[in-house]
């Protein structure tokens, strides 16, 4: 019994074991398809081949990419690249063996440019990444560069970097298509502030598709970019930055022109630069040792930076010197340049941009040296200088229109930066002839003002200002407008229009410094204009908003002055005028720059019984006052304040000082003269002024003081009876020297 159990669980065993095996014997077609598996990761773990890579000649070579990004590919960022998180594009989850053989969809492709043209960037994307499921991989470059383009115009700078380099991978091989991405690209990293890495980038195009055998559109939007990025990395300089400070000026950028781009993207005629043989480099010209005036034709590739400078020096008869570290910073450094014509200065500017190297010329010797070599000045004029290459360059490409008028407006910005005013003058002058309208328009009527009123054309610049607000819709313009028509309606005498400005620059200002130059102009409008209380309140409500340690202490004696004037006997902690004093004591003597400060702090001492401070003011207020009503009134002030100090000689060689007065002025300079020659004993000249006085046209209460002067003066010459008309209002005849019988005058109503 017990053997036939071990039988019959023997054979169970050996059924199920069988069973098992049958069941679980692996079928020869699935053994291939995991032999296939095996093989394609096998293959995808493996390095990505060398001929994948864009490699140092890529611009020479015809290569078309399969897939823009292979899984196999083990892509390095750049190191200008701000690490992020890694950012998929549309070809992220194709393999190769999903690839599509459609063609692309058209009719979509115009969809998406519709929108792209019309603002709607975010709609382009979304029809463009429809494409990729039925499109054909090596063929529609063409999609992936739209795609860049909107996301860049989308400010979505990592996928449009990410959708520029798939779209170099399956584009040939220095096409037009390529280098349209690179630029791209350099546009991506300029919208983010890598200026430096935008323009070595631009730089080492310029030497590959600056020639005449590219398209003139797209060697034009090279020139373009590189122009504009030089621009703004010149305006970030500090130096810059202080000299527009001091005389404001607008810059103007033309927007991206998403036709043109569209138009070189889907380009098709290839460019006839790729197919030239490689040659030696060649000097064209060189009438004298001036590397803007040598032309050199190259079409070299792989050439040593110190190779070329050897040739260049060979062919012509400058002489290079290279600092130390700009000699280590050349050592292995190669250059690809390929021109039919080029100035010398373009080249060098483009080779040694990249290795942060700069270059200058005197007689026949080039001085290369290292930017960080430098001091700040001198690299600011360095890159002026090149920038205003690049600018002339911009206009002998672009056809007229918008951006050939802006490169003749910047560079007569330039111009006046590195002190050329006749050249501005010419700048500004060709471009209005050149009809620009919009914020255009409106940037270049601003900057006229600016040189004009720099030029004292005080009017002129006051209608160039309006003409600007007639033409802007721009916050940020209106409000520099308006910050100039308050500082020129103050300059002109007209206060209340200077407040008027300067409140409705307060309101749209948004450069800190306009705000803050608004806010100190409006105070001042309001001091005088004998309205401290609001004076008081824009400075307080704007305290913030005033930048500079000089501004600061001025707002701080503005404001103390101002509140002085309504509580001046207030004790204790409301003490204002020991504030005043205190504030007018922490105040720097060049603090006050222009009349307009220095006229209110000599009223500010002038209030807490300091004379001489005062007078101090009031001359340094008049020695910059413009003509016309401030110079009047300022040089009344100061004769007043001589006159109030007992010094009568200095009061009256202010008042002769004035030459031709206004009528309006005139009754009140004749006043205190007459004061003046009363109190030195001068009794004829005093009575022939108050003669005068009353013979005007004048108010009544200035006319009565003058009638009382003139009594005084009769009666100090003993003229009793003339003196008691004029005291009673009327005013008697004069008496003759030599008539001692005939009355002492007969009363004039």
């Amino acid at each position: 019994m017990f053997r036939a159990e071990i039988v019959w669980i023997t054979v169970f065993l050996a059924v199920g074991a069988i069973g098992g095996l049958v069941y679980n014997w692996p079928d020869p077609a699935a053994d291939s398809v995991a032999e296939n598996e095996i093989v394609a990761t096998e293959v995808g773990d493996s390095p990505a081949l060398d001929e994948d890579e864009i490699d140092e000649t890529w611009p020479f070579e015809d290569e078309v990419r399969e897939n823009p990004q292979p899984e196999t590919a083990e892509e390095t960022p750049l190191p200008t690249d701000t690490p992020t998180a890694p950012v998929e594009d549309v070809w992220s989850e194709i393999s190769p063996p999903m690839k599509r053989t459609q063609s692309v969809d058209w009719n979509i492709v115009e969809l998406g440019d519709r929108l792209l043209l019309g603002g709607n960037y975010t709609g382009a994307i979304k029809h463009y990444e429809k494409l990729w499921k039925t499109s054909n991989v090596p063929t529609d470059n063409a999609v992936l560069m739209r795609l860049a383009l909107a996301s860049e115009l989308a400010e979505l700078h990592d996928d449009a970097i990410k959708h520029y380099r798939s779209a170099i991978r399956v584009s040939e091989k220095g096409s037009v298509a390529q280098a349209n991405c690179l630029l791209g690209i350099a546009r991506v990293w300029e919208n983010r502030g890598q200026f430096e890495d935008s323009c070595s980038l631009l730089s080492e195009l310029f030497l590959l598709y600056g020639g005449e055998q590219y398209p003139k559109l797209l060697r034009g939007q090279l020139v373009s970019q590189l122009s504009d990025c030089l621009q703004k990395r010149l305006l970030s300089s500090e130096v810059v930055i202080e000299a527009l400070q001091k005389e404001p000026m607008e810059y103007f950028w033309p927007s991206l022109v998403v036709d043109n781009i569209l138009t070189l993207i889907d380009w098709e005629t290839p460019a006839e630069g790729m197919s030239v043989e490689p040659s030696q480099l060649k000097v064209l010209q060189a009438p004298r040792p001036d590397a803007t005036l040598i032309l050199i034709a190259a079409n070299v590739r792989g050439l040593s930076v110190l190779g070329l400078l050897s040739e260049l020096e060979r062919g012509s008869e400058l002489r290079f010197t290279l600092t130390e570290r700009a000699k280590s910073d050349l050592v292995g450094r190669m250059c690809n340049i390929q021109t039919t014509a080029m100035p010398l200065s373009f080249v060098l500017d483009s080779v040694l941009e990249p290795v942060v190297l700069s270059w200058s010329q005197g007689t026949s010797e080039v001085n290369i040296m290292h930017r960080d070599e430098l001091s700040p000045r001198d690299i600011a004029s360095y890159d002026l200088a090149r920038v205003q290459r690049m600018l002339r360059q911009v206009k002998l490409e672009e056809a007229e229109g918008p951006r050939r008028t802006a490169a003749m407006m910047n560079e007569g910005n330039n111009s006046r930066l590195s002190g050329g005013w006749d050249e501005a003058r010419e700048s500004y002058k060709m471009a209005r002839e050149q009809t620009p309208t919009n914020e255009l328009s409106a940037k270049l009527y601003f900057n006229e003002a600016s040189l004009q009123l720099a030029d004292g054309e005080k009017l002129d610049a006051l209608n160039a200002c309006y003409m600007a607000l007639d033409q802007t819709l721009t916050a940020s313009l209106q409000g520099d407008v308006y910050a100039m028509i308050a500082k020129l309606e103050l300059e002109l005498g007209q206060a209340e229009k200077a407040i008027t400005a300067g409140s409705r620059g307060l309101r749209r200002a948004q450069d800190p410094e306009v705000l803050s130059r608004c806010a100190m102009t409006l105070s001042k409008a309001y001091l005088l204009n004998d309205d401290p209380d609001s004076a008081n309140q824009v400075l307080f409500d704007q305290s913030q908003a005033i930048i500079g340690d000089s501004q600061r202490r001025l707002a701080s004696v503005f404001s103390s002055f101002a509140r002085y004037q309504r509580n001046p006997s207030r004790g204790g902690l409301q003490d204002e005028g020991q504030r005043l004093v205190m504030a007018l004591a922490m105040m720097k003597p060049d603090d006050p720059k222009g009349f307009a400060d220095a006229l209110i702090v000599s009223q500010a001492y002038a209030l807490v019984g300091i004379k001489t401070k005062a007078i101090e003011s009031l001359k340094q207020a008049l020695a910059t006052a413009p003509a016309g009503f401030w110079s009047e009134r300022i040089r009344l002030e100061l004769a007043k304040a001589y006159y109030e100090a007992e010094k009568l000689q200095e009061a009256d060689e202010t008042i002769a000082g004035f030459g031709q007065v206004t009528l309006g002025m005139l009754p009140q300079v004749l006043l205190l003269h007459a004061n003046v020659k009363f109190d030195a004993q001068q009794l004829d000249q005093c009575e022939a002024i108050c003669r005068r006085i009353v013979s005007l046209d004048v108010d009544q209460s200035i006319q009565a003081e003058a009638l009382n002067k003139l009594g005084m003066v009769l009666n100090e010459k003993g003229q009793h009876y003339a003196a008691t008309l004029c005291f009673a209002g009327l005013l008697p005849e004069p008496i003759k020297a030599n008539s001692d019988s005939e009355p002492q005058g007969v009363a004039t109503p």
